[in-house]
């Protein structure tokens, strides 16, 4: 329940759920009411409606409370490896242990160009579905409550003041006896055909022509009936009511609320009647005859008292006539008071948090950078489709965005610093910019259809100058792998795919001098034919004939829960990776020498959750079933699909990535029910296990991540609106 995990105070799902809380709170107490006074009820419907108003600010403005729930069932807690798993964790080729030194991050110093700055093209905006279909139900609820508002003025217009001196004293010696203050309007309408109370600010009592044939007896109940309401403002709790209505119209417990608010209302105002002195069966015939004359007419901002509406006749007549009439309690009233002030409270500051092990930390949003477009946000949060992200050891962030072809900095609180270049194809300039690499010394690697290194000249606090450009081959540019530098030689990330046979990972590697002839290759670990795309071919014969071309086709490559090597290069130049069928990652020389083994904290493979099987098999059915081709003329399809088959266990790990000081952060499939986080085991680059760091946000996988030694940088999608926001946590490691 934080949002990301836990929707945001003030987003959508947030509120619902803090209203949830709060009306299940209030319908508890209720409940428990229910053989009380309707005095006390009234009150606490009163209380819950003025609390769900202020709920949006209270979770702005309040403090934050942090409340931790249970782990959900089949989540096991990581445990760390024994000795002999340490042991064998240790680098060693041959008989000496592999030296581990840091990585040299240092940079020649070389000239610097200004980098021109201009206004990049912004991304449309546009309103997700959900915020529009809540806005089009809360205006209809508030429009109806305004022609409501403006009937009941159009009645109390078409009326005329009441003229029996009658009538008039008894109302008099009415609103002095319940202590109300200011003048009540007592007028006569043709139209009413019931007693009813209006009037927000100047209270008005609206009779029907009917009243001139009323006994005195009759006079003095509904005299006394109405005034309540008058000095309860119960016309206001009512308008307060119908605004909640409108705001919270998608909630079912809202419109329940409103339902037992007006019963209450009703009830109370008859135990105030009996409390006077009418006698019950007096009171109950004066109400029949009254509910007999009257008829259901268009919704009017008032309360009439007869209607044959809610709160039900017979549940209001058989309260009157029992035995046991019953009274406000002023401890009863103080109780519910607090009760529902406390949830209140608690619904609005609550952070529900999951308890964890020893080894295992939550990390803290510390930035969330974006917008949803909507409005007069500025055009620095908007994001198209983020490619990148970082942070610097100073704790700036930066974002690549291929939708608005440049670099923004943020501060680490996600205050908008600057763009760094624009689009074009001069120095400085970018199409297509899909991987930041900042450095120690304050350079920033960019690379795109170039790869630009920037340098942070003396006047400035972040990167803001060309200071080298290398040109690329023209092949297409992932974004799924970081580049990295060793020893001043920058790390491009690259891969080759054939029409038949495996695919070929590798990376290039670019100096002084700009591409040398050495590459790095990826090994052959596992099958690395699940990480390219399935496609089918539209025209042509062969990708050599005219007009051939290849439409590609999402998730079949590879099967869901299927298992799928990946890896990562470290800051030294060698390789992590593993197949995913165990939790044993392999280190990689540039040479393709293995140099060690390094076993992770989970041995035990997890079943693949019912639920989640289901709805993956649904969705890759419909996958199938939107195919413009027979499956067989389909390229690359995972032999499982093919075969309708599906893993019976989850893989052992997602995916690894290679962070600040050579950590190797391994992301495991989430526990049961909380899809929504990302699970992270921290292992040192010696092989040890450090914790657990859970990530409460489903981060996407491209862009990868980014680690560094306190801060994970990582960007979030909508599913259905596709807006990207850049969410910044902070993390502490157990010691």
């Amino acid at each position: 329940m934080d949002s990301l995990l836990v929707p945001d105070s003030l987003s959508m799902p947030g509120l619902v759920i803090r209203a949830t809380i709060l009306l299940s709170a209030a319908l508890a107490l209720a409940w428990l009411a229910r053989k009380g006074s309707a005095g006390v009820r009234h009150l606490l419907w009163t209380m819950t409606f003025s609390l769900l108003l202020g709920l949006p600010a209270l979770s702005l403005l309040g403090p934050s409370w942090d409340v931790p729930i249970l782990p959900s069932a089949g989540s096991p807690a990581p445990q760390r490896p024994s000795p002999s798993m340490e042991a064998s964790a240790v680098a060693v080729a041959g008989d000496a242990p592999v030296r581990l030194a840091a990585p040299d991050t240092s940079l020649p110093e070389v000239g610097s160009a200004a980098v021109a700055v201009a206004d990049p093209v912004s991304p449309p905006r546009s309103i997700p579905l959900a915020l529009l279909l809540w806005a089009v139900g809360c205006t209809a609820a508030l429009a109806s409550l305004g022609v409501s508002a403006v009937r009941c003025a159009r009645l109390v217009r078409a009326a005329r003041p009441l003229r029996d001196p009658i009538g008039l004293r008894q109302a008099e010696a009415v609103r002095r006896r319940l202590g109300i203050r200011g003048d009540v309007r007592l007028l006569v309408s043709p139209t009413a055909t019931t007693p009813m109370t209006g009037g927000i600010w100047r209270p008005v009592v609206l009779l029907p022509t009917s009243s001139a044939g009323w006994s005195r007896e009759r006079w003095r109940v509904v005299l006394t009936h109405e005034m309540t309401h008058v000095y309860r403002r119960d016309v206001l709790r009512q308008f307060m009511s119908r605004v909640v209505v409108a705001i919270y119209w998608i909630h079912p417990l809202t419109w329940l609320a409103a339902r037992f608010a007006a019963v209450a209302r009703e009830e109370a105002c008859d135990e105030k009647v009996l409390a006077l002195g009418t006698r019950p069966s007096d009171y109950a015939t004066h109400l029949l005859a009254l509910a007999a004359d009257a008829h259901t007419g268009r919704p009017v901002l008032s309360l009439p008292m007869g209607q044959r509406v809610h709160p039900p006749l017979e549940k209001r007549v058989l309260a009157i006539l029992d035995a046991h009439p019953r009274h406000r309690s002023t401890i009863a009233a103080g109780l519910v008071a607090v009760a529902i002030s406390i949830a209140g409270m608690s619904a609005a500051v609550a952070r529900p948090v999951r308890s964890v092990s020893a080894d295992t930390v939550t990390a803290v949003v510390s930035a969330r950078i974006g917008s949803s477009g909507i409005g007069a946000e500025s055009d620095e949060y908007i994001f198209g489709d983020v490619t990148s992200v970082a942070a610097d050891q100073q704790g700036r962030i930066y974002v690549a965005d291929r939708l608005s072809p440049s670099v923004r900095v943020f501060g680490p609180d996600g205050d908008f610093m600057a763009w760094i270049g624009r689009e074009g194809e001069g120095p400085g300039e970018f199409t297509r910019p899909v991987d930041i690499l900042p450095t120690a010394d304050g350079t920033l690697f960019v690379r795109g259809s170039r790869i630009t290194t920037f340098a942070t000249s003396a006047m400035s606090a972040y990167p803001d100058s060309v200071a080298e450009t290398w040109s690329i081959p023209p092949y297409y540019n992932s974004e799924s792998w970081r580049a990295r530098l060793v020893d001043d030689v920058y790390y491009y990330p690259h891969y080759r795919l054939w029409t038949e046979g495996p695919a070929e990972y590798f990376y290039m590697k670019y100096d002084e001098a700009g591409l040398t002839s050495d590459t790095v290759k990826v090994p052959e670990l596992g099958d690395l034919s699940r990480q390219r795309t399935a496609y089918y071919r539209v025209g042509g014969t062969s990708p050599t004939s005219s007009g051939w071309s290849g439409r590609m086709v999402h998730g079949l490559s590879s099967p869901p829960f299927a298992s799928r090597a990946d890896w990562d290069m470290t800051g030294r130049g060698t390789i992590i990776m593993g197949d995913g069928e165990t939790y044993r990652l392999y280190e990689f020389a540039e040479g393709g020498e293995l140099l060690r083994t390094i076993d992770g904290p989970e041995v035990e493979r997890r079943p693949v959750p019912r639920a989640e099987r289901a709805d993956s098999m649904r969705a890759l059915d419909a996958r199938l079933d939107s195919l413009p081709v027979p499956l067989d003329e389909v390229f690359h399809v995972a032999p499982e699909i093919l075969r309708g088959e599906i893993p019976d266990s989850l893989p052992a790990f997602n995916s690894i990535h290679v962070g600040a000081s050579d950590r190797i952060w391994v992301e495991r499939w989430p526990p049961e029910g909380m899809a929504s986080s990302r699970y992270f085991d921290v292992l040192e680059y010696d092989g040890r296990y450090t914790g657990t760091v859970v990530v409460p946000a489903p981060l996407l996988t491209d862009p990868p991540p980014f680690f560094g030694e306190d801060v994970i940088v990582g960007v979030v999608m909508d599913p259905t609106f596709e807006v990207h926001t850049v969410v910044a946590f902070r993390f502490r490691l157990p010691r």
